[in-house]
């Protein structure tokens, strides 16, 4: 029997690490009580994945407890995420206890020890803290990883975010966590959660160097390995998630482990090794992913050879923290990649939006310059051929006033002479005279004398303005003037109207307002004249406000003083 036999290890010894064990392992210890009073202790294993633990007691032959992953986690004698058995130790009392622990086919590492319940509970909490600290932080990271992928518009950020949401639930599977709260029945996946998400761990991270850098020419052959390796660890996927048979031999089991654990370690080398090979290729941000994933590899590397290749008697608090330590400081340097390479991507697209930005001015100046010119072309054929033929009609009536009825002939005078002015009119208003030697202030005043000698119009001009304006704006301030004054005398039917261009507060503010009839609203939006008011300011970068009734119209119009 079992309770005959004798334990080669030493009685001190609480670390116990043969990694991938074959059988179950038996394990025995006394505890006693020299008080007056009961005493209630708790005994943790320190390893919340054991298939079965049995529980005898002072030489009986049939276990009083059993507890494990074989078992769902509703039936364990204390539920916590740990494989934890309660004792009650009456006064003046020892009591022996043999614990047969079966983790056959897999890791097998354990650190037992026994606390009272208040020890214990603080140290429950202790690691509910870090746990929760170390998920929070991969919580952030992850709804990092979610805003990369929407601002960057690549799929490196989506699988970035697969990545850390498969490490996370790695990690809750590892301290036993999911086992609690997402599948506390699902005794078949228990076993299987661990080697899945590892597995979809390394291929998430392998795809993600592999898309966030693409293969330079120095990496092809690197890249055509990893591939391979993504392509191998798939099938295992597919194969622990939807294959029934391949864990229920120890064989198999124990192939399965070995298999994936040489899996992982080649893909941590291979991530490293691709990631120093971007980074001697100077590829932008490799440094990052290099220090990232050799932070992480580290804590890997020792692991895996802790737990699966060559057991190196590592505490178990390394081993429960000891990778997610690793992989928040991966994590963060992969973080600061993404985070560097949404601002390299930010300033492209705002150089990219400048140029455009000055791309469309250039083409707008350039039109705005072919229509002046064109403009200034119709005024001097308005001005040197139509005016010259009716000066010349005008000087040919008086030969012939004498020979013709006078009043006749003052009329055609009459109807020549405001042909004369309309043409003279419509030449200023096409070009605008003299603006750069006269300036704004003098050329408007000039079409407003016209204005008021043709119409019955009151018109108020004020103008004053500080600063130097550029040429190319004056001739805006002008067109845009010259139309607003247009509409008051064609439509407005008004009898005062005022112009006024001031510089307030570093801007150019230009009021018109008249006592007219108003706009009609129907129309507001249809007339030529204002919409051509609307694109300038505009183009212009200013705004525009109307206001208008029955009583008159008011448009008050803001520009920049070096739009």
């Amino acid at each position: 029997m079992a309770w005959e036999r004798s334990d080669t290890l030493q009685k001190n010894r609480t670390l116990f690490n043969p990694g991938i064990t074959r059988s179950p392992w038996w394990m025995s210890f006394t505890l006693s009580n020299e008080t007056d009073f009961e005493k209630e202790l708790i005994f943790v294993s320190n390893n919340p994945h054991i298939n079965q633990i049995r529980v005898f007691t002072n030489g009986s032959s049939t276990p009083f407890l059993e507890l494990g992953d074989n078992f769902p986690f509703e039936q364990r004698p204390f539920l916590d995420r740990d494989l934890v058995i309660p004792i009650t130790l009456r006064p003046h009392s020892q009591q022996e206890y043999l614990l047969r622990l079966d983790k056959v086919g897999e890791t097998f590492h354990i650190e037992p020890k026994v606390f009272d319940f208040e020890t214990f509970q603080q140290k429950k909490s202790d690691d509910t803290l870090v746990m929760g600290w170390i998920l929070g932080w991969m919580c952030i990271i992850f709804l990092f990883a979610l805003f990369f992928a929407a601002e960057l518009k690549s799929w490196s950020g989506a699988i970035y975010a697969g990545y850390v949401l498969a490490i996370s639930f790695w990690l809750a599977t590892h301290w036993g966590l999911t086992f609690e709260y997402l599948w506390p029945g699902e005794t078949t996946w228990v076993g299987k959660a661990r080697p899945f998400f590892n597995l979809l761990t390394q291929v998430m991270i392998l795809l993600l160097v592999i898309r966030f850098f693409p293969p330079q020419k120095r990496g092809e052959k690197m890249a055509i390995i990893i591939w391979a390796t993504i392509i191998f660890q798939v099938i295992l996927l597919i194969g622990v998630a939807f294959i029934p048979t391949v864990m229920e031999t120890i064989t198999s089991k124990v192939l399965l482990l070995q298999v994936t654990g040489v899996v992982s370690l080649l893909s941590s080398l291979l991530v490293l090794i691709y990631s120093f090979q971007q980074w001697r290729a100077n590829v932008p941000l490799a440094g990052y992913y290099l220090t990232g994933v050799a932070f992480l590899a580290l804590f890997g590397i020792i692991l895996q050879l802790n737990q699966k290749i060559l057991p190196m008697g590592l505490p178990s608090y390394l081993v429960d923290y000891g990778s997610a330590f690793g992989l928040m400081g991966e994590t963060g340097m992969i973080t600061a990649a993404f985070a560097r390479r949404a601002s390299i991507f930010k300033k492209e697209k705002e150089k990219l939006t400048i140029e455009i930005l000055e791309k469309e001015k250039q083409v707008a100046d350039q039109l705005i310059q072919v229509q002046e010119e064109e403009r200034k072309r119709l005024g001097r054929d308005l001005h040197d051929s139509i005016g010259g033929m009716l000066a010349s009609l005008y000087l040919k009536t008086e030969t012939i006033q004498s020979n013709s009825p006078e009043k006749s002939i003052a009329e055609l005078r009459q109807m020549i002479e405001q042909s004369i002015q309309e043409a003279r009119s419509l030449s200023h208003n096409l070009t605008p005279h003299h603006l750069e030697e006269n300036g704004l202030e003098n050329v408007l005043q000039v079409q407003i004398n016209l204005l008021r000698q043709k119409y019955p119009l009151d018109i108020n001009f004020y103008f004053h303005l500080d600063s130097v304006v550029p040429q190319s704006l004056q001739l805006m301030l002008y067109r845009i003037s010259n139309e607003l004054l247009q509409n008051m005398v064609k439509h407005a039917q008004a009898t005062e109207a005022l112009l006024s261009i001031s510089e307030i507060d570093g801007k150019i503010e230009l009021v018109a307002e008249d006592n007219g009839v108003g706009i009609n609203p129907d129309l507001r939006n249809k007339g030529i004249g204002l919409k051509n008011i609307q694109e300038r300011v505009a183009y212009l970068k200013g705004s525009l406000e109307l206001e208008s009734s029955p009583g008159g119209t008011t448009v008050t119009i803001t520009l920049p003083l070096h739009a």
